[in-house]
């Protein structure tokens, strides 16, 4: 094999930089929650390096994401992220991922996707072999199978037993809106359906007449999504989505994410992790945020791009993570946070909701191992 095919295989292989790092950046790798082992498993690639006719060729920054998203998918000691996690209404595990370049801006995802564990290695391959930015479901499925992943189960004993528990509770906490299902989600399980029968009725439901924009059934609705978020599936103690922001040697900034979703959601139900500008965005000019907390709150205002504009303007990551919370038109309880890295080497995190939230972080000033920062939610 020529030494420029040789160059070629690796390139298109491992994603390795083009050509040796030109003012070394500030090489750092931070997460959401205090997944030390990823940020580990990160920088470990960020730190390996090849050499051809003498010149260095360090791996980037889409590879150390993936990487350390892979590492918590793996890691059964993390509760919300990857298999036998967060099992659905009808006691299944499905997966969201989502991987950014930030020097491209291009993107890959993966959404509601049963039965293939490796979830942030299945985006990547979106974003590098495919021309879109999302696959959702089955379908997502059977890309990754042809890409050559293996159809795994996603359910374990524990999550198994975790159903059975939450059935065994009449099925609380849950995500339906009490006042449109039988029979009544707040103190049954399922299967369920629609409180109004009557074909006219459904129809002026979906077409409502004027007179009915003051009904019962729009206020509850209006209500409801305002309102109190079920409690005890997220917090300090109960971990949600990795989130995970990387500047390699380049100066080449990606964000990965990877989570099991909402507990108890209904079948087919996707959060923001795998929503650009949602879940986690970057840009390597700027930097990048990713989110973690209540997904179906957190996805209506866009806070990673958000915060992602705020530096662009030269606020810090820190007041960016804040003032992108702040926007959150909700008015009741509710959970979130959300972790920033501009394109210097800066960091900072916000959050609502959790009491105290916690953040790994792993860059050449930590020494030998990541280290965890704490932050106190407003």
């Amino acid at each position: 094999m020529s030494l420029q095919l040789l160059v070629f295989v690796l390139l298109a292989q491992f994603d390795w930089g083009i050509s040796s790092p030109q003012n070394a950046k500030p090489v750092t790798v931070i997460s959401t929650w205090p997944f030390t082992k990823a940020t580990d498993a990160a920088w470990e690639v960020l730190s390996q390096s090849i050499y051809i006719n003498g010149e260095q060729i360090t791996s980037t920054a889409v590879n150390a994401v993936v990487a350390g998203c892979s590492q918590a998918e793996e890691d059964r000691t993390i509760t919300s992220v990857g298999y036998g996690c967060s099992p659905d209404e009808e006691g299944h595990t499905t997966l969201d991922a989502m991987v950014i370049d930030g020097d491209t801006m291009n993107v890959g995802a993966v959404a509601a996707m049963p039965y293939i564990r490796q979830a942030a290695q299945v985006a990547r391959e979106v974003l590098c072999t495919t021309k879109h930015s999302l696959i959702v479901g089955i379908k997502a499925t059977e890309f990754a199978m042809s890409r050559g992943y293996q159809k795994q189960s996603l359910d374990t004993p524990e999550s198994i037993e975790l159903w059975n528990k939450w059935k065994a509770a009449n099925c609380q906490p849950n995500y339906r809106e009490p006042s449109t299902w039988i029979p009544d989600p707040q103190t049954q399980c399922g299967p369920y359906g629609p409180k109004w029968t009557d074909v006219q009725q459904n129809y002026e439901l979906i077409y409502p007449p004027p007179s009915h924009f003051n009904s019962g059934y729009y206020y509850h609705v209006a209500q409801y999504q305002t309102g109190d978020r079920p409690e005890g599936t997220v917090d300090e103690d109960h971990h949600d989505t990795i989130g995970m922001i990387a500047i390699d040697a380049y100066g080449s900034m990606a964000v990965g994410l990877s989570t099991s979703g909402a507990i108890h959601k209904i079948p087919g139900r996707v959060g923001d992790t795998p929503i650009p500008g949602s879940g986690g965005y970057v840009d390597s000019e700027v930097g990048g945020a990713v989110g973690t907390g209540d997904g179906d709150v957190l996805m209506r205002f866009s806070l990673s791009f958000q915060a992602v504009s705020y530096m662009r303007n030269g606020i810090s990551p820190e007041d960016a993570c804040a003032m992108s919370l702040k926007s959150v038109k909700q008015t009741e309880k509710w959970s979130g946070a959300l972790v920033a890295l501009n394109a210097t080497g800066h960091y900072g995190a916000a959050c609502v909701g959790f009491g105290k939230f916690q953040f790994a972080l792993r860059s050449e000033n930590t020494g030998n191992s990541s280290i965890v920062l704490t932050v106190d939610c407003k």
